[in-house]
């Protein structure tokens, strides 16, 4: 086949492939980049008018942002110039021609809580005002003593502490924050509120300043005052908040309803002021939390002083609180050996009886076992008391008892403990 001879301006690529041995590669063909120009065209005109658009909206809106002034502006003013209060409107407070708030009624709680937050002091402040009214207690029995703290509660010489602080005391001694040391003799005690009320004799002593547990809350600001492990440490303040309201709590044989607070608490405490931030009273301090397998800090306990008061007046006017049950005799726990080696089916060992009670009259006798408390059995103290303090003085209580071989079942009418006492 005859080939037809290819003109030298051709721009065949197989005789350029072949006459360059390979290496030749066809030129490339330009891109067309007219879309490109075309899109970006449209992009800045887009650009453009949405600028234009924005500029005249946001001159409309000044425009309508200052007419709308204007005409607030103006209707304030006529406002200022012609409203008047009715007679309706009661002020919440007197005028400043006057130099003086208005007072709280006595009756509304929620005022009052914002009256004392509004009557905050700084700590400075409420120690100094507070410290004059916290005494330090020491009580000496045969063989014990015991410190804690009390609060002044009048100037003619009457003192609260906790009953756990001077019980068993032969003597007790009241150190005030001017120095003097004073001894004081027990007014009246109540174990199961863990309160009790001296009297020291002077008659200018600053009492402390009372407020009311019942509108206290969670979160709010207190201090405690007291003399920590003893007088070394006397007059120590630390703060916290109230953690808690109401917290039952259990104490030996009773159940008490106490404030939680997280300031620091310790052995010395008991019987000193939970004071809120207008140096009011609202809490006695108690106790703290502890616990044998693990550290525990900052949960402390306080009697509610609205819950003390009642208790407070009743010690001070008969020296006891009426009413708490007693069964006529004492008792005392049997160890677990003790029961084994004599075979008894009872841990609580009654050790003796008041002369004239019902117990007596009924033949109960030291030595007697008791077994069970209206058909509950009983095996430890805690129980037992728990049992009894569920009851008033003037209640039968059916007990079981164990003597000689033999069980017995007797019914006796609970004492008022003041008059065991």
């Amino acid at each position: 086949m005859d080939f037809e001879p290819l003109d030298e301006k051709s721009t065949s690529p197989y005789r350029d492939y072949y006459s360059t041995d390979g290496c030749y590669r066809p030129p490339k063909q330009p891109r067309n980049r007219g879309w490109m120009l075309a899109a970006a065209g449209v992009l800045l005109l887009c650009l453009a008018l949405a600028t234009a658009v924005g500029r005249r909206l946001s001159q409309e809106g000044n425009a309508t942002v200052k007419a709308e002034e204007t005409t607030l502006v103006e209707t304030a003013a006529s406002l200022m110039e012609t409203a008047a209060p009715t007679a309706a409107m009661e002020p919440l407070s007197r005028t400043a021609e006057d130099g003086a708030e208005a007072e709280v009624p006595p009756g509304d709680a929620r005022l009052q809580v914002d009256a004392a937050k509004k009557n905050a002091m700084e700590l400075t402040e409420l120690y100094k005002k507070v410290i004059p009214s916290v005494a330090s207690i020491t009580a000496l029995g045969v063989r014990t003593k015991s410190t804690g703290t009390g609060i002044v509660m009048s100037a003619d010489g009457y003192i609260i502490t906790n009953y756990h602080v001077v019980s068993g005391a032969q003597s007790v001694s009241v150190l005030l924050s001017d120095q003097r040391e004073l001894p004081a003799r027990i007014v009246g005690g109540d174990e199961t509120s863990d309160l009790a009320v001296l009297l020291v004799d002077a008659e200018d002593l600053t009492p402390a300043e009372f407020g009311s547990s019942d509108t206290a809350e969670v979160g709010q600001s207190v201090v405690a005052i007291g003399d920590p492990l003893g007088t070394e440490l006397r007059g120590t303040m630390t703060d916290g908040i109230i953690c808690g309201i109401h917290r039952s709590v259990q104490v030996g044989d009773r159940t008490m309803a106490l404030m939680q607070t997280n300031a620091a608490l310790n052995s010395g405490n008991s019987g000193g002021p939970l004071v809120n931030m207008a140096g009011q009273v609202i809490g006695i301090n108690t106790m703290k939390m502890a616990n044998s397998y693990a550290n525990v800090e900052g949960i402390g306990f306080a009697i509610p002083i609205s819950d003390a008061r009642p208790i407070i007046d009743e010690l001070i006017e008969k020296g006891y609180v009426a009413g708490r049950p007693a069964f006529g005799f004492t008792v005392e726990a049997l160890s677990l050996q003790m029961r084994l080696f004599y075979n008894l089916p009872g841990a609580i060992y009654i050790r003796s009886v008041v002369e004239g009670s019902d117990a007596a009259e009924k033949g109960i006798l030291p030595g007697d076992i008791i077994i069970a408390v209206n058909d509950t059995e009983v095996g430890s103290l805690d129980e037992f008391n728990s049992i009894k303090n569920q009851c008033a003085a003037g209640d039968e209580v059916t007990l079981i008892i164990f003597r000689k071989g033999e069980q017995y079942k007797v019914t006796v009418t609970l004492m008022d403990r003041a008059d065991v006492d």
